[in-house]
């Protein structure tokens, strides 16, 4: 009896080892490209998240009156690898500002004026590129309640203008995945081959922070 069981066994073929092979082949094949892309979205999206909240730790802190006059600087270090993006936010307490005023001084958004000012909040993000604000000595914007001193310094000043809810702006900063060829946001409709994603965190020179992600499909930027 137990030897006709042993006879009955039967074994796994080598066609069928082949078969199974070439359907987690295919499989994979067809996964793997789409687990890439959901992971450089994911890291994009995350550093956009951390400059979002930068701005919106500069603005906050005006708005709360605990520092009248705040600048995020953008610093890009081209000679690393991956390329390293610093953002960081400093602000001038209120008797620092007066004696600026005090004295005549401009009040600008220079490193100058905030030579010693207090850092707020700093982050180093790693393989993404920011449209425009790369090298150049860097960019800068400066917030004060109301918008008074609202200021743009450096390559902040001077990026393309860009349609984001029907309005017309340059207070943005754009971020792509390292890997693409550039990171030009504002036409971005016609390099639409890769679809590597593209995140865009706009600001207002009263605080206001959006965030905004590129849509293929609709060739335009949606809010999230």
């Amino acid at each position: 009896m137990r030897a006709q069981q042993k006879q009955n066994i039967k074994g796994i073929s080598l066609i069928e080892v082949m078969v199974v092979l070439a359907i987690v082949g295919v499989v994979a094949g067809i996964g793997f490209p789409n687990f890439t892309k959901w992971q450089v979205d994911r890291k994009v999206r995350a550093h956009s998240e951390k400059i979002a909240t930068v701005f919106t730790t500069a603005t906050t802190q005006v708005e709360r009156g605990s520092y009248p006059y705040t600048r995020v600087t953008i610093e890009t270090d081209t000679s690393t690898s991956p390329t390293e993006v610093k953002i960081t936010a400093h602000g001038i307490k209120q008797d620092a500002l007066s004696n600026l005023l005090n004295a005549g001084s401009s009040i600008d958004c220079t490193n100058t004026i905030f030579s010693s000012a207090d850092e707020l909040i700093s982050y180093n993000l790693d393989g993404i590129k920011l449209f425009h604000l790369a090298g150049g000595g860097g960019s800068a914007i400066c917030f004060s309640k109301g918008g008074k001193y609202f200021k743009q310094w450096n390559l902040a000043d001077s990026q393309q203008n860009i349609v984001l809810d029907n309005k017309t702006t340059n207070n943005y900063v754009a971020i792509c995945y390292d890997k693409e060829k550039t990171c030009d946001a504002p036409n971005k409709a016609f390099d639409a081959t890769d679809q590597l994603p593209v995140y865009l965190v706009n600001y207002s020179r009263f605080g206001m922070i959006q965030k905004f992600k590129w849509n293929y499909s609709k060739n335009d930027w949606r809010s999230r």
